[in-house]
């Protein structure tokens, strides 16, 4: 082997462990990794319901809460943080149709006590809401409330028949709702629900007078076990909703 090719195959090795030294150096640092933050959406809170709001039934506090929004997705609608005092509005509001669970509440779902539809947003689908004017003789002592059941008796040349029972109570006064602050009502109006042919029927006799009502219990008869009848033959019944 002659010298050229000696000093040719030496500077080939010097430049080969040059290049694998390198290469060694450039490896321990590890590839460049460039981190990117993800953007970070805007939200709004807004408010929904925490459970299913049937038509009809009342909203209390616990019904609606606040969760974050994505901001692109709110509409003009929707009753946001900015308008938080809206959420104590809604208090004993009425569910003019279906509210779902997490659904946002807008005001066209509901009705607030004093509107002009409360009462048809408590009508039972096909009821007819009727008034009667009592005293707290005619009325239980004044303690019928709102929710509550009656029988309405109509007594005339000395014979009293029953001629509704199990009427459901829709309002005493401007009271839609029982109040636990206020159990007694010295009510002088009184708003009942009644099917059509029913309304028909109690309007013919209130207008001859001699109404009363009387408070019926929440609890249904266990078993077989009925309360005592005590109806004389001169009574009459007409039940509730099958005129």
């Amino acid at each position: 082997m002659n010298v050229s090719r000696l000093a040719i195959l030496g500077i080939a090795l010097v430049a080969g462990a040059a290049a694998f030294f390198l290469m060694m150096g450039n490896s321990s640092e590890g590839p460049a990794i460039q981190i990117v933050e993800p953007v970070k959406e805007e939200t709004v809170r807004v408010l929904v319901a925490t459970r299913d709001i049937q038509r009809g039934e009342r909203l209390v506090a616990e019904d609606t809460n606040w969760i974050a929004w994505p901001k692109k997705g709110i509409q003009p609608n929707f009753i946001t943080d900015e308008n938080a005092e809206q959420r104590q509005e809604l208090t004993s509001a009425v569910a003019r149709s279906l509210i779902v669970t997490g659904e946002p509440i807008v005001n066209a779902k509901v009705v607030k006590t004093g509107s002009s539809g409360l009462m048809a947003a408590i009508l039972s689908p096909g009821m007819r809401a009727v008034t009667l004017r009592v005293s707290p003789e005619t009325s239980s002592g004044g303690f019928v409330l709102p929710g509550d059941r009656i029988d309405i008796l109509y007594t005339g040349k000395n014979r009293t028949k029953v001629l509704f029972e199990e009427v459901r109570v829709l309002a005493v006064n401007t009271m839609y709702a029982e109040n636990t602050e206020t159990p007694h009502i010295d009510g002088v109006n009184m708003t009942l629900e009644l099917s059509p042919g029913d309304a028909e029927a109690f309007t013919t006799a209130r207008a001859a007078g001699g109404l009363s009502i009387v408070l019926r219990s929440i609890f249904k008869p266990e078993g077989d076990v009925v309360a005592d009848d005590r109806r004389s033959s001169d009574v009459t019944v007409i039940r509730y909703g099958r005129s």
